[in-house]
């Protein structure tokens, strides 16, 4: 008689094959996953978002993403902006401080969905280390800090910063 596997059953044996060929960890994998999770809206912007982080721990910077600032500092990310000291604050979440260059947070922030995990394990390959998205979603990618800053008062300028009232 044939073998019969639910889509939970291929999911997790592509998973654990996935961890078995990677040299990144569960642990690691699961907590960029849950990062992406929240940063990307589609498979392709979370591995590219993954592959920003990449970038950013192979040269010792910090990851910079405000999902984990809020995460650390227990405020949900739609009720208002951060402050100066919260991005500046050292916690084992906070990625935005100097003293967090090179590293992730101490676990995952959320639970990542399936298309997060496949990222964290197919990153794009690429030499972006920045990115940011519009109010509607849409992630611009770039190299440079200038490159950054300029698309980010391009969104505003366009009325696609998101703001909150």
């Amino acid at each position: 008689a044939p073998i019969k596997v639910s889509s939970k059953g291929i999911i997790w044996l592509v998973f654990n094959t996935k961890v078995d060929n990677s040299n990144i960890g569960i642990h690691k994998a699961i907590t960029l996953a849950s990062i992406a999770e929240l940063e990307g809206k589609t498979l392709e912007d979370r591995k590219n978002i993954v592959g920003v982080f990449y970038n950013r721990i192979s040269n010792s910077l910090p990851l910079g993403s405000d999902v984990t600032t809020y995460y650390g500092i227990q405020v949900e990310m739609s009720e208002r902006d951060l402050w100066q000291h919260e991005i500046e604050e050292v916690n084992d979440y906070n990625t935005r401080p100097s003293a967090m260059a090179g590293k992730l947070p101490v676990g995952p922030i959320c639970n990542p969905g399936v298309d997060s995990i496949i990222a964290a394990f197919e990153p794009e390959e690429h030499d972006y280390y920045y990115f940011v998205a519009d109010k509607n979603g849409k992630t611009y990618f770039t190299k440079t800090n200038g490159e950054h800053e300029t698309v980010i008062a391009d969104l505003k300028a366009k009325g696609l910063w998101f703001v909150y009232e």
